[in-house]
């Protein structure tokens, strides 16, 4: 983006990105402060199986947050949004998770990827997570916040140190692909556009804040009595429910003025403790 002429989307990123390096320590080295114990053993492989990984995905954030529930030691590599070469090479098109484990063929997907360790005592008991229980209001509640996410998550990654975004190219690579929906604006609009219009509409989604940011909180209030417990989102313990909704939710944590009620708040700080994800609150914008 620095690149870019665009006056608007250069005043929005020039404060945030002359602080990369203390932001980048502050939220990506500090865990959740609660006191959450493990549900399992720690398990420790020999050697550590390796995740390739955005921070920002909520895919990638499945596996993560499944490993961690698991209590399994992990490497995490966070891949430059721009970088085509690593993922090819491993699997052969760029797409992440993926997961890598000694001689096993790597794979990508993360639902086959928590399929795989959840069944494999070489990672602990086998079927620690249960299924997914089927819920349509979760569903329908994702489906309602997903136009004031994207509007609001979307230009905050970029304007955020989140590593997968540490140099120009990574940047201007997620914007190329994720357009925000403003009017009729849609994928294969979005790539008909420009480096200046992109940037353009991401200083708008911006300016929108308020209003989504409202919208948001008031889903938030909805959330909070869908939530069964902190521990578990759906009665009877961590199912897939969790590894979906919680990543999920998790994204929501880098804008700043939301309002998670209690519930919400408890549930996100347990998950980001005993799946030792970290949350995006101390750089939230």
């Amino acid at each position: 983006l620095a690149r870019s002429p665009d006056s608007s989307m250069q005043s929005l990123m020039a404060p945030t990105l002359l602080l990369l390096a203390p932001a980048m320590a502050a939220a990506m080295t500090v865990a959740a402060t609660g006191k959450a114990t493990p549900l399992v053993p720690r398990v420790v492989p020999s050697p550590l199986p390796t995740v390739y990984v955005y921070d920002h995905c909520p895919f990638c954030v499945r596996v993560r947050l499944a490993l961690g529930v698991k209590n399994v030691k992990h490497e995490v590599r966070f891949m430059a949004n721009d970088d085509v070469e690593t993922p090819t090479k491993l699997i052969g098109k760029k797409l992440a998770p993926i997961w890598v484990n000694g001689d096993e063929a790597p794979m990508p997907e993360s639902l086959d990827i928590i399929a795989k360790i959840d069944s494999d005592p070489a990672f602990g008991t086998p079927g620690l997570i249960k299924p997914a229980s089927g819920r349509t209001d979760l569903k329908a509640w994702q489906k309602e916040v997903q136009k004031p996410m994207r509007l609001t998550q979307r230009p905050r990654y970029v304007m955020s140190p989140l590593p997968e975004f540490m140099q120009a190219d990574a940047r201007r690579a997620f914007i190329k692909n994720h357009f925000v929906p403003i009017g009729d604006l849609d994928k294969p609009s979005w790539k008909e556009l420009s480096e200046e219009e992109h940037d353009k509409f991401y200083a708008e989604a911006i300016s929108m804040s308020d209003a989504c940011i409202a919208e948001l909180n008031a889903a938030l209030l909805k959330l909070e009595d869908m939530i069964h417990c902190p521990q578990c989102v759906s009665e009877g313990g961590v199912s897939y429910d969790d590894i979906d909704t919680w990543s999920r939710l998790r994204s929501l944590t880098i804008i700043k003025g939301l309002n998670f009620p209690p519930k919400v708040r408890a549930y996100l700080d347990y998950f980001a403790e005993v799946g030792d994800v970290p949350l995006y609150d101390a750089m939230a914008c």
